[in-house]
């Protein structure tokens, strides 16, 4: 009777916890704590070693864009062209949100946040390259009314909604804080409230419990991006961990030697999607001085050539004994590769991110992922938006990824104790009075 009313009398107490603390603060219950992981190549030893910006891009990616517009060069110039003409470029862009909750699995209601991070994103880009302030204004608008009414995120596909859009969203944070000067509203020396706080909470956190094949990939990559922003070290660390060494959801898991992916079975949007999110995680890891595009020989890029391969209606070869984690939750394991979806025309946006990083960047041959990306461009490719939302990946390749030439393009650190970006007034930082 004793251990009965104990553990009823626990049960009632985590609810009061949660309820007490609303929808926010209800996630620690579920989430725990961020594992401590081993010494590791590319790992964070301290706090000042974070680069800002720094997530998809740093400063100096950031000036190349810039930069390349302004002189006509191309891919940029096109690609600026069509991305500066897209509804979600706009500085009029009519915001769509915020609400208090949001959702995404049995019940569905998330969509105007996925307009709303795509065009802080976008219009964060505008206002970089053209310092228009109505760019800065709508995307600091956005950032600030979600970030300071959006209470929780639920549904199955929680961690898939804030590992899309909430890296969107982020990556908007980090160039309006570091380039704009934007400071976020709600923002004190105690009880913030605004979209730093939602970040740890509601996305940062939903996020610890990593999945497995291209769903982990998803929480890892975003975990990264998260970690930047928040200059969080633990997390930061368990996250490229988890992408160099976790066999389920890390790139172990979802390509084995030859580049067969996890996924190859299942259809090709999920093993041609899981590429892009893999290689938008490592574009973090890159922003913050460490390769992790060369990882395991170029595993990646095997994984993409692969894919590429068999979407361009080539044949390849098949293990039908490497297979993701939880296969059985989506009808494997498998006897070949999937026709599902196949094709590289019409498949989701991933080859621009590989072919400037590796075959322009890098100087490596990739004939498949080259052809990928010619077939993907004829067909309208990622330079083509006009308001229709894609999440998955953020799109606008030639502009964002691309690089001009063959080169190692560092990042020149030695400009602030950042990277390039700057804070505050003095530039070194906030200040509290």
């Amino acid at each position: 009777m004793t251990s009965r009313l104990t553990v009823v009398f626990f049960f009632a107490l985590i609810s009061r916890i949660a309820v007490a603390t609303g929808g926010l603060s209800g996630l620690p219950v579920l989430n725990g704590i961020i594992p401590t992981v081993p010494s590791f190549p590319g790992m964070k030893t301290r706090i000042g070693q974070f680069i800002h910006p720094g997530i998809w891009h740093t400063h100096d990616d950031l000036e190349r864009m810039r930069l390349s517009v302004e002189k006509g060069e191309e891919p940029y110039a096109s690609a600026f062209l069509k991305f500066s003409a897209d509804t979600y470029s706009a500085a009029n862009y009519s915001m769509q949100g915020p609400k208090q909750v949001i959702c995404r699995g049995s019940c569905s209601n998330y969509t105007t946040f996925s307009n709303d991070a795509r065009a802080a994103w976008q219009n964060s880009i505008m206002w970089y390259i053209t310092r228009d302030e109505g760019h800065w204004s709508i995307a600091s608008t956005i950032l600030d009314s979600w970030g300071t009414n959006l209470t929780d995120v639920v549904g199955t596909d929680t961690s898939l909604l804030v590992a899309l859009d909430g890296d969107l969203f982020v990556n908007a944070a980090e160039i309006m804080r570091w380039e704009g000067g934007w400071i976020e509203k709600g923002a004190k020396a105690s009880g913030t409230s605004g979209f730093a706080n939602q970040l740890y909470w509601l996305f940062a956190r939903q996020s610890i419990i990593i999945g497995q094949a291209n769903y982990g990939l998803a929480s890892i990559k975003a975990l990264l991006s998260f970690s930047v922003y928040l200059d969080d070290v633990a997390m930061y660390n368990y996250a490229l961990n988890a992408y160099q060494n976790d066999l389920c959801a890390g790139v172990l898991g979802n390509w084995n030697e030859n580049g067969q992916g996890a996924e190859t079975g299942r259809d090709q949007g999920h093993a041609t999607t899981g590429l892009g999110w893999a290689a938008e995680a490592a574009r973090v890891a890159q922003s913050q001085g460490h390769d992790v595009y060369a990882l395991y020989d170029n595993l990646i890029l095997k994984g993409a050539e692969y894919t590429a391969k068999y979407n361009l209606g080539h044949e390849v070869p098949y293990d039908p004994r490497f297979y993701r984690c939880e296969a059985i939750l989506v009808n494997g394991p498998w006897d070949a590769p999937s026709n599902i979806s196949r094709g590289a025309a019409s498949g989701p946006h991933v080859w621009d991110i590989f072919y400037y990083q590796y075959v322009v960047k890098r100087g490596l041959h990739a004939p498949y992922v080259s052809e990928a990306k010619s077939v993907h461009d004829a067909a309208g490719g990622e330079q083509t938006g006009n308001g229709k939302l894609s999440t998955d990946h953020p799109m606008w390749g030639d502009l964002i990824w691309s690089y001009p030439s063959k080169g190692k393009f560092l990042n020149d650190n030695g400009r602030t104790i950042w990277g390039g970006g700057k804070i505050g007034a003095s530039g070194i930082g906030n200040h509290n009075s």
